[in-house]
């Protein structure tokens, strides 16, 4: 009976040595943490985000400058304003406010609507879209058969585009068909082609 009760009392001291301590658990919860940490500060999340939201901008110009150019040599009236919908003065408006109609009455002045060549269901907004000279949003400028979109990147990665553009703002991205309009006065009173 001694004997039994001594192996008994053996089992149970091998199985209470199997565990973890406290000590041992929280050591391995800190080097978690700690390369969760490191991973964060090397994958940069926030970076990236930004990185997609400068993609989206860099796309949706480009292909808007490939509309507007079509649109243009497709027009068939001579001599009408193209760039502001035939308008006879200059005109301004931007994504944050203006609507995504592509007739020639949205945030952009051409009429995109009557294109055979290059299909436009709608005018794309920023990806954040926010107003003010330090929000991100996509700005019109219309000066006769002239045309600029401005926007502002905002990845570590793309914002070397801004200065290398060719437009007059080297803090901005500016596609168009001259990229001069920027800070100048639109004719007919239409106001200054400010972001």
């Amino acid at each position: 009976m001694k004997k039994l009760a001594a192996q008994s009392f053996t089992l149970k001291r091998k199985s209470s040595i199997t565990g973890f301590t406290l000590v041992e658990l929280l050591v391995v919860i800190a080097i978690i943490a700690i390369l969760a940490a490191v991973v964060v500060l090397i994958i940069n999340p926030l970076e990236l985000t930004r990185r997609g939201r400068d993609a989206a901008r860099l796309t949706d110009l480009a292909n808007l400058q490939q509309a507007i150019n079509v649109a243009v040599q497709e027009a068939t009236t001579a001599g009408a304003n193209i760039a502001c919908a035939g308008a006879a003065a200059g005109c301004i408006d931007n994504s944050q406010g203006g609507s995504r109609l592509t007739d020639g009455t949205g945030w952009v002045r051409v009429n995109l609507g009557v294109q055979t060549s290059v299909s436009v269901p709608t005018l794309p907004v920023d990806p954040t879209n926010t107003a003010g000279a330090t929000g991100l949003h996509y700005t019109y400028c219309g000066s006769g058969d002239n045309w600029e979109i401005i926007t502002d990147l905002e990845s570590q990665q793309q914002i070397g585009k801004e200065g290398t553009d060719g437009g007059t703002d080297a803090a901005k991205y500016e596609v168009g068909s001259v990229l001069n309009l920027l800070g100048t006065a639109l004719p007919g009173g239409a106001g200054n082609c400010t972001y």
